[in-house]
């Protein structure tokens, strides 16, 4: 997109899309309501995120979920998830995070930077940082070390698999996990050799070379490190500069991992991080048609070292593990703040935004757990977590002095986790934690606060196995889980005294579902219904103040704020499945339907809310991909990807339309080569993510008529990847 597309363009697309919309979701949605209704005999417990080439029983891989307290197999666990596996990363040639979400039911991420650093499950979860401190409502976990709220991070390179739990995960995480997880879970060190290889060039400059080697060093010790670079231009032209690269990528991720047995019993895994994010920020155009024409293009860097230490025993009945972890980061997130350049227009003003913040996390994690041979029916685990945040940050901006604060949020929690097998189908399953939050605030403005709150979570699932043959098994479970989020305090002195602090925000789900495979095998899949309650909902807010510069010039001025709704309510469904139409071809459909309101809330401009839906919560969201063996080398993908029209913010009305996307792929592959061919977004639909709306940037129309601004991410884009694997 170089220019705004005609009205008449958008009208057709418009009812297009509204005409593709209606015919997927009707039948689509069927069949799961269906299922979840009549559940018939032949349902067969399977996992669905697990492509087997084969109808083959032996062919079904077990996929552990890591995130969880359990560590159980995908089809055995009794909530809802969906394992992203590392050929659906590659398939989807994802660079980020933000290129894999949309393929999970009821989920959305929002931008407002170079990447989609925000992600939002079933509703929940923040859409920006600026100065104020935030604790994050999902949970964010690089292996083993805690990366919430430092999205940029997410670079998706040599994973063995991404990991996406629903609802509140407090018991199993703790502080940061009230609307759910993700986890990025890396490669393993092998014993024998792999090598990968990868290059790739497409449109807008992008090019990425990745090269990832494990292997044994000695009898002992297992290593694998892994390198990855990507650079792109963007999709962004600035015309007053005269660049294409001003919203541009550069990012750097490194890794090594170690894996050293120490005995039979004991082995200590070693993993090393280092981030290199050196992003261009310029995304927001005054006609939303991405032709900047700023004179100060801001900037996204992030630099980050990061590393953590397990160490594991097994004892006759234990097994023992305690886990070291530690992240320094070093962040910069700034943008020109009129968007133009001096001289653009008599009413212009000429600003920039800056913030700088230094990040460091400590945390300390240690927990045993009995094995099956102790109890014989029953299993439990018992854990501390302590934890220590640091995060220093300066905000330099042109009609203010320096503003600086530092920020000390600290934890410590015990935990627990239990199951009971109380007959051969049905099986029963507790976990709770208590965490002792405590957070020290001061700014240069004379502000200093405490917080000490002390937070619980729970949850107790039921799980029932109808049959156990290998052919006809089908689990049913159902769980009511408690949820918490620690409080804050809104920074900004011109806020009135009831604005400047928020309490903590609990929630509980309810949750029932089944995880089966039908139709003797050929299709599998995975079906939730939830109901969330949430207290004291956390809705983020901001006020326009204008300032009056020294030459009469009025120009917006934005304070955000967080304050709490009285209540909130998330319910839907959730399905993923995969369908396995022949041994060639292979069908995947995840959808979710999310009804997702708050209410009793007055904004920061007095205006009461008594009901509304919540931002960043599509009714319908959807992920349909399709795999076909063409021939012994080459083979077609395409996946289809949907997203129901959505509010940006609670604090204006301003909305994301229904939005399609269509990418696809030809692979030719002859070990070790492989070489692919791949189109994104193929009709060139605008994606919309991030938007704000309520008031005016563009002195044209001397800032005085409220308009909407949108931020526009993927455009088509053609490219080709070529990979050699040693293995």
């Amino acid at each position: 997109m170089t220019t705004i597309k005609s009205r008449t363009r958008k009208f057709i697309s418009h009812n297009i899309a509204k005409a593709i919309r209606l015919s997927l979701l009707k039948p689509l949605m069927l069949p799961a309501l269906t299922a979840a209704t009549l559940l018939p005999s032949y349902f067969v417990l399977a996992n669905p995120n697990t492509a087997a080439e084969s109808g083959g029983e032996e062919s079904i891989e077990r996929i552990i979920v890591t995130a969880d307290l359990s560590d159980k197999d995908l089809s055995e666990l009794p909530s809802s998830a969906i394992i992203l596996s590392q050929e659906q990363i590659q398939q989807r040639q994802a660079r980020h995070l933000q290129d894999l979400i949309g393929m999970a039911p009821n989920v959305n991420f929002s931008s407002g930077a170079s990447r989609g650093k925000f992600i939002q499950i079933r509703g929940i979860g923040e859409r920006s940082q600026f100065a104020e401190p935030i604790n994050p409502s999902i949970g964010l976990l690089l292996d083993d070390i805690d990366i919430s709220g430092l999205g940029g991070l997410a670079t998706v390179f040599d994973l063995q698999q991404t990991e996406v739990l629903s609802g509140p995960q407090s018991v199993s995480t703790g502080l940061n996990s009230l609307g759910g997880i993700v986890k990025l879970v890396s490669n393993a060190p092998t014993d024998t050799r792999y090598l990968d290889l990868s290059a790739s060039y497409a449109q807008y400059n992008e090019h990425r070379l990745g090269l990832a080697y494990s292997n044994a060093l000695t009898d002992t010790l297992n290593a694998r490190f892994s390198v990855q670079n990507t650079q792109s231009d963007g999709f962004v032209e600035n015309i007053f500069l005269g660049r294409d690269d001003t919203n541009g990528i550069d990012e750097t991720t490194m890794t090594a991992r170690f894996n050293l047995e120490i005995s039979d019993e004991t082995q200590l895994d070693l993993n090393i991080y280092h981030f290199d994010i050196d992003n261009g920020y310029d995304a927001f155009t005054l006609d939303n048609d991405n032709l900047s024409r700023s004179d100060e293009p801001g900037r996204d860097t992030m630099d980050a070292q990061a590393a953590s230490i397990k160490l594991s025993h097994d004892f006759s009945a234990h097994r023992l593990q305690a886990v070291l972890s530690a992240i320094d980061a070093q962040t910069e997130y700034g943008y020109d703040e009129d968007w133009t350049f001096v001289g653009f227009h008599p009413f212009e003003y000429s600003s920039f935004d800056l913030y700088e913040r230094d990040i460091n996390r400590r945390a300390f994690d240690i927990k045993l757990a009995s094995k099956d041979s102790l109890l014989g029916n029953a299993n439990y685990l018992v854990g501390v977590n302590l934890s220590r945040h640091d995060e220093e940050l300066t905000r330099i901006y042109t009609f203010a002095s320096d503003y600086s604060s530092e920020y000390s949020p600290n934890t410590s929690s015990v935990y627990g986790h239990y199951e009971h097998t109380i007959s051969e189908n049905l099986g029963l399953s507790i976990a709770a934690r208590a965490e002792k939050f405590e957070a020290d605030f001061f700014d240069n403005q004379g502000a200093l606060t405490q917080i000490d709150d002390t937070l619980f979570a729970a949850s107790l699932a039921f799980d029932y196995q109808l049959d156990q043959t290998s052919v006809s098994d089908t689990l049913l479970y159902a769980s009511v889980s408690r949820g918490y989020k620690a409080g804050g305090f809104n920074i900004d002195q011109r806020l009135s005294a009831d604005s400047r602090a928020y309490d903590p925000e609990f929630n509980i789900n309810y949750e029932m579902g089944l995880k089966s495979k039908v139709l003797d095998g050929l299709g599998q899949l995975n079906l939730s219904f939830f109901f969330m309650q949430r207290d004291d909902a956390q809705v983020s807010d901001f006020v326009v103040f204008n300032e009056t510069l020294d030459d009469g010039t009025v120009v917006p001025s934005f304070a955000d704020a967080i304050g709490n709704a009285d209540s909130g309510t998330n319910k839907g469904i959730e399905l993923s499945s995969t369908w396995d139409m022949s041994q060639d071809w292979l069908l995947v459909a995840n959808l979710g339907y999310l009804n997702a309101t708050f209410g009793n809330y007055t904004q920061l401009d007095g205006t009461l809310v008594p009901t509304q839906d919540q931002a960043q919560a599509p009714k319908y969201t959807g992920y349909v991909s399709s795999r076909y063996l063409i021939s012994d080398q080459i083979s077609w993908f395409l996946d289809f990807e949907f997203k129901d029209e959505y509010r940006f913010s609670d604090g204006h009305d301003e909305r994301a339309p229904f939005t399609p996307v269509l990418n696809s792929e030809i692979t030719w592959q002859s070990y070790p080569f492989t070489i692919s061919l791949w189109v994104k977004n193929l009709f060139d639909r605008d994606i919309y993510t991030r938007g704000f709306g309520g008031f005016s940037n563009d002195p044209r129309e001397e800032y005085a008529t409220p308009e909407p601004y949108y931020q526009f991410g993927q455009f088509r884009q053609v490219g080709m990847t070529f990979t050699y694997t040693l293995d």
